[in-house]
């Protein structure tokens, strides 16, 4: 039997149910991020956002810049709440 077509194959995995799929070739292990889920994404984007926040929160007690720019956006989110 001879094969006059060469079919590539993907292989696509998930780990997390559908959430992050990944792409790779047969035999190889090598995996490229195919799809994410943009819940996913927005979440991981939450969560670094916070960590930057704690950071900037810690930098205050020895940075005056910071400290007195944490203080403004204090005084603006106060207004703010009073406004709405």
């Amino acid at each position: 039997m001879m094969i006059d077509k060469i079919t590539e194959v993907t292989i696509y995995e998930s780990p997390d149910g559908g959430r992050t799929v990944y792409a790779r070739h047969p035999g190889s292990h090598v995996r490229e991020l195919y799809s994410r889920d943009p819940k996913l994404v927005e979440q991981e984007k939450e969560l670094k956002q916070q960590e930057r926040w704690q950071y900037i929160l810690a930098a205050r007690q020895t940075n005056s810049a910071i400290n007195k720019l944490c203080e403004q956006a204090e005084i603006l989110y106060e207004l703010s709440k009073k406004a709405s």
